[in-house]
């Protein structure tokens, strides 16, 4: 297993500060939050230039995209498709092994009112399968992932478990498309995280760590201990990203105690 820190988490804005804090705190790679559109040509060569001199690699980008895959509005999910495809061009530039998208975040939930979502369930499924088809095409092609990530009820109506992505995963028929396995939306979701990333383990490509609270690992109620045991059991050698909010006000104290928590976990089922 290789552990991954998420780069607003470093608090710094430059690139190479953050591959550079990365490397001191002792995580096995850095992913890269973007949320303003397709990764640009200066954008990618500044990550480039980052990993490249610190030898951390680029685990994956979360966004690269605006507007979402599956949103309501029909040119809205188009340019989601094209921002992803631009974006996945210049992941294989710089190493990257994956980009991150949800169906939605934020658009609709069914447990909170209007309650009525703008499309059926069916419409929903060939929407979203419709971009996922789309977007295989160019992950294929420069041999890069889309991590489709189910969020929990109340952040997304179409995709709220781990089965429910893997479903439409396999509809296309695309090794190219994994599920990126949440533990914050999984403690919400999943009836069984162990069993879920046991039954899953041939479509899920990359994880968040975050506790029940969405605090750091070992700051809530969720298990890890046990999900821990079947990644290593199931000899998992991908990424697994910190994602999440942390307890301390000085960062680094919280990532390094959390790092060593996650490594103690690792030791403990080898």
């Amino acid at each position: 297993m290789r552990f991954a820190l998420q780069d607003k988490l470093t608090g710094l804005k430059e690139c190479k500060e953050i591959f550079e804090s990365a490397k001191h705190l002792g995580f096995d790679g850095v992913e890269i939050t973007h949320f303003e559109g397709a990764i640009s040509k200066d954008t990618s060569l500044s990550i480039l230039k980052a990993s490249q001199s610190t030898g951390i690699p680029v685990s994956a980008v979360c966004g690269g995209y605006k507007h979402w895959i599956g949103d309501f509005n029909e040119s809205n999910r188009l340019k989601a498709i094209g921002d992803i495809k631009t974006s996945l061009r210049y992941l294989a530039e710089f190493g990257a092994e994956g980009l991150i998208a949800p169906a939605a975040y934020g658009m609709f939930s069914k447990r909170l009112p209007p309650f009525n979502p703008a499309r059926s369930e069916e419409e929903d499924r060939k929407a979203l399968t419709d971009s996922l088809l789309r977007i295989a095409e160019d992950a294929e092609k420069y041999n890069v992932y889309l991590y489709l990530e189910p969020l929990n009820r109340y952040e997304d109506h179409m995709l709220n478990t781990v089965s429910d992505a893997a479903s439409l995963i396999r509809e296309t028929g695309s090794n190219h498309i994994k599920v990126m396995a949440d533990f914050f939306h999984m403690s919400i979701e999943e009836a069984n995280i162990e069993k879920t990333i046991k039954d899953f383990r041939d479509v899920i490509g990359y994880f968040h760590l975050a506790d029940s609270n969405r605090l750091e690992p070992g700051k809530g109620h969720t298990d890890f201990v046990g999900p821990f045991s079947q990644l290593e059991k199931l000899q998992y050698k991908g990424f697994l990203s910190l994602e999440c909010d942390l307890s301390e006000k000085q960062g680094s104290k919280a990532l390094v105690e959390t790092l060593g928590y996650l490594k103690g976990l690792h030791k403990v089922n080898i």
